[in-house]
């Protein structure tokens, strides 16, 4: 299993993803896709332009987990990335259709509800926690 460091590197040298597109020319969904390890491939000439921008070596960036170390390999799998990847206009598009959808037999979403996805979009929850919190309040 290849894993990419990405956010790792950002996090040791005080930079952000925003930093990088800014700084590289990479789109963010790439950047997105590479912190997440979620990216199918990247481009040589991707690679080259992060690590100028974070003075490192390919190596830092790319780790490959073996097939024995299935502990590590689990918690790369197991991990939420819902709130370092997105962006607040995205949150709104899910918060949207998600509202969209659930309330098609309400004329609005309750106040809790609305409470829960404002703190979402401010990102002050995951989307774990608020679908977590929502499932406790309307469990019968």
């Amino acid at each position: 299993m290849i894993n990419f460091r990405l956010k790792n590197l950002l996090d040791e040298k005080g930079y952000t993803q925003l930093d990088l597109v800014r700084n590289t020319g990479i789109r963010q969904p790439t950047i997105s896709a590479i912190s997440n390890n979620s990216i199918k491939e990247l481009s040589v000439s991707n690679l080259d332009k992060i690590c100028d921008f974070l003075d490192c070596e390919p190596g830092d960036l790319i780790e490959k987990i073996p097939p024995q170390n299935l502990d590590k390999r689990r918690m790369l799998i197991s991990r939420d990335y819902s709130m370092p990847i997105t962006t607040k206009e995205e949150r709104i598009k899910m918060v949207n259709d998600a509202l969209a959808l659930s309330t098609l037999d309400a004329p609005e979403p309750t106040r809790f509800t609305k409470q829960l996805t404002d703190q979402f979009i401010d990102g002050k929850i995951s989307e774990e926690d608020m679908l977590k919190m929502t499932l406790e309040r309307y469990q019968m």
